[in-house]
């Protein structure tokens, strides 16, 4: 019998953020994934920002979020010796003089201090439809998941702690304090199951609102952002080098299969020409089901009934900012008794389900 202190199941963006926090612990982990079963998190742009666009204000727990994730990553790199993790500035058209002047109202306000009070007002002119000047975001910037969990699972195989295959929750038996899985032993089995939590015969109750996203990636011969730079205007468009770009997102509740469709390359398309002059060639068309959540917080403990079984999901399209942070704060919650912040507390589910 093989004993560990934490079988984790799933290997996408929270899986593998919370197996490498119990590693820096010195907690043995074992993660079970097939990668077949959900693509969300190796095709996300990864993109991180401390603002959300629609109001402008800072998004939730931004201060707190930043710079541990920032440590976070930077040390992942050191680690595997790649570089995934890049900061950049996120410029934004303005798409209407409204827009323009509650940019340069929040700039004074708290917010300010991730808004740049500058606006360039001939930015890229030949290249993008910019009427009205542009401003930026700072402090944002974007993780490669795919490199990013290929490295990670390189790393996993290389050291022995990693399953290749689907999870059988059959297998599941409950002992003492213990689990067993298989011809395996731990304290507590984790999910990190993304979207596939729906089909969980433990947490198949906590409510998602998932969400089908589609991206393009594109070729632009004649575009020469620098890239340092995101664009946001409907759309992202995001630099990948040689004038190739990724392009997203959609967001589709109804159709909630992970297979691409004209109408999202349309839409895709359409916003794209509202902000670019130049001609482009689609290279790659993807989709993937992000797993969001009713309340748009991420959903974390451990089940009410039975405490050697817990999950660690719903991190949605904040996932980068968000896993680092709570991952650190779930491990304290399992090994020190630390409080989970309520907010994120599957517990906050249990009268409604």
């Amino acid at each position: 019998m093989k004993q560990v202190n934490y079988i984790i199941v799933g290997q996408g963006l929270a899986g593998s953020i919370l197996a490498l926090t119990f590693l820096k612990q010195n907690k043995s982990v074992l993660i079970i994934d097939d990668s077949s079963l959900s693509q969300a998190s190796r095709i996300a742009a990864g993109l991180y920002n401390p603002v959300v666009f629609k109001r402008l204000v800072k998004s939730w727990l931004a201060d707190e979020l930043l710079p541990f994730m920032d440590e976070f990553y930077t040390d992942a790199e050191k680690l595997l010796d790649e570089k995934f993790y890049f900061k950049k500035k996120i410029v934004k058209p303005f798409a209407e003089e409204q827009e323009r002047k509650l940019w340069e109202k929040k700039v004074n306000e708290e917010v300010g201090k991730y808004l740049s009070e500058i606006i360039y007002d001939d930015f890229l002119n030949d290249s993008i439809y910019n009427p009205l000047g542009v401003s930026e975001i700072k402090h944002g910037g974007n993780l490669n998941t795919g490199l990013f969990l290929n490295s990670f699972r390189n790393y996993f195989k290389q050291n022995n702690l990693m399953l290749e295959e689907k999870f059988d929750y059959t297998q599941i038996i409950f002992s003492n304090d213990k689990v067993n899985y298989k011809n395996i032993e731990a304290d507590i089995i984790i999910f990190c199951e993304g979207y596939k939590t729906i089909d969980n015969p433990y947490f198949s109750w906590l409510p998602f609102k998932l969400t089908k996203g589609e991206i393009i990636t594109v070729r632009i011969p004649d575009f020469n952002i620098d890239d340092e730079f995101v664009l946001n205007k409907g759309v992202f468009i995001l630099p990948l080098g040689n004038h190739i770009y990724k392009v997203g997102a959609t967001y589709e509740w109804t159709d909630l299969s992970e297979q691409i469709t004209e109408k999202g390359k349309t839409e895709l398309i359409d916003k794209l020409k509202k902000v670019i002059k130049l001609p482009f060639e689609i290279i790659d068309h993807e989709a993937g089901i992000r797993p969001t959540v009713i309340d748009r917080r991420p959903l974390i403990g451990l089940h009410p009934k039975h405490n050697s079984l817990g999950v660690f999901n719903g991190m949605g399209t904040k996932g980068v900012m968000l896993a680092p942070y709570f991952a650190n704060q779930f491990v304290s919650f399992l090994e020190n008794k630390s409080a989970l912040n309520k907010e994120v507390d599957i517990l906050r589910f249990i009268k409604s389900h």
